[in-house]
């Protein structure tokens, strides 16, 4: 009995120790800090519409050996028993033969080349969903990131504000203010807290989102995002153009495009080539094959209705390359200008977090200085106070926000290129 005790009592501490590590050990994992370059890692390996791209590229690219294959051979048995008597001995005729179908030589290089172009066009789009995915995880960390900066600013204009009521508070109990100012106070501290549900709320539709890019639960706890570095962002427009006609899936996939049209236009002039068709057959007679019961044939199609097939097939692969060459062309133009686009977004972002770094948070800065020394001096009111604090809280919101943006445009900028930029 006392045995029983003692073991339960070792399961018993095996258990706490293990589940105290198991603790441990996921709240380090929690703790480790939420950087974007492992978001991308993770989005890469694990988002669905990245997995189903590349899955279509590895089917397309099964298909090339298949299009260069000659089609199965035929093996034919045959038992005769009509021409029977016609034979010495009276004994049925049993032939086995074997066929193959021969297609025009060039025909099988160019379905092999037409293949070849379309899983190099499914890799393109793979790559292009790629370059999407990083594009949006780029953007929803961003966004993230500006919400628990959001909230971190209003917690301290909370506490500013919760500061400015006790001085307003006292001041009208000692007859130097008025009730209006404790009063102004309470409804902007109960201004901030309600923007504080609201950013809240904000927070866990930014994590669901990025959880959802990532293949998690959407109710997973991201944790806080890193700093992230200054950007640096001054390299001429001419510099992306030639880096997005280079690099830009979307366009390299529309060249293959062009490419295998032009493939299966040849395929359609070679349709007017003949095709062959190969057969052996064996005579069996009693069981053995004779050497002298044999027979060879060699077929050959004829494009005889040409004018009602194959000439079509020209005019049809023709107007589908027309068509594949038109389109790449307008998205060219689609290219273009999402690139100037994304690049006058960039560029006017970060024109604008300049200015609020050097000028407008500056200011509004020292004007809160003056409206709380006025105040403090009897020169100025509580409301100008208010106001100021107000003011400089908004500048320094609109300051992230336009980081926001300027991060927001990068990521469209990258995607439109194709590659990664060092900004």
């Amino acid at each position: 009995m006392n045995l029983s005790i003692r073991m339960c009592v070792r399961k018993l501490v095996f258990l706490f120790i293990f589940t105290a590590l198991t603790s441990s050990t996921a709240q380090a994992e929690n703790n480790q800090p939420l950087t974007l370059d492992s978001l991308i890692k993770e989005a890469l390996v694990s988002n669905p519409e990245i997995l189903s791209t590349k899955n279509a590229f590895e089917s397309a690219s099964a298909r090339i050996p298949q299009a260069a294959s000659l089609r199965d051979p035929m093996i034919e048995y045959e038992y005769d028993k009509i021409t029977a008597d016609r034979m010495l001995t009276g004994d049925p005729m049993k032939t086995f033969s074997i066929s193959q179908d021969i297609p025009f030589p060039t025909k099988l290089y160019l379905r092999a080349k037409i293949a070849s172009k379309l899983a190099k066009m499914a890799y393109e789009n793979y790559k292009a969903k790629e370059r999407d995915i990083i594009a949006r995880v780029k953007s929803s960390y961003a966004e993230l990131a500006l919400i628990y900066k959001s909230i971190e600013i209003n917690k301290e204009n909370k506490d500013i504000l919760g500061q400015l009521s006790k001085s307003a508070t006292t001041r009208y109990g000692a007859d130097q203010g008025t009730q209006a100012d404790a009063l102004k106070a309470q409804v902007e501290l109960a201004r901030v807290d309600n923007e504080l549900i609201m950013l809240e709320q904000k927070r866990l539709t930014a994590q669901a989102k990025l959880n959802v890019l990532l293949n998690r639960d959407p109710k997973d706890n991201l944790g806080v995002p890193s700093a992230e570095p200054a950007i640096k962002f001054n390299r001429p427009l001419d510099d992306f153009y030639n880096l997005a006609l280079n690099n830009n899936p979307e366009l390299k996939a529309y060249r293959y495009a062009i490419d295998r049209g032009k493939a299966a236009y040849d395929l359609s002039l070679n349709e007017f080539a003949p095709d062959f068709t190969v057969k052996f057959k064996q005579m069996v007679v009693k069981g053995h094959a004779e050497d002298a019961s044999w027979a060879g044939t060699v077929g050959v199609t004829i494009p005889l209705w040409f004018f009602q097939k194959q000439s079509f097939g020209v005019k049809e692969m023709k107007s589908d390359l027309a068509m594949v060459k038109t389109e790449y062309k307008a998205k060219e133009n689609s290219v273009l200008f999402d690139l100037n686009d994304a690049y006058a977004r960039a560029t006017a972002n970060k024109k604008l977090v300049e200015l609020y770094e050097t000028a407008f948070m500056p200011q509004a800065k020292e004007a809160v200085n003056v409206a709380v020394k006025g105040y403090e001096s009897g020169k100025s009111d509580f409301l100008t106070v208010l106001d100021s604090q107000r003011m400089f809280i908004d500048f320094k919101l609109d300051h992230y926000k336009a980081i926001l943006e300027l991060r927001i445009a990068l990521a469209d900028l990258e995607k439109t290129v194709g590659t990664d930029i060092d900004f």
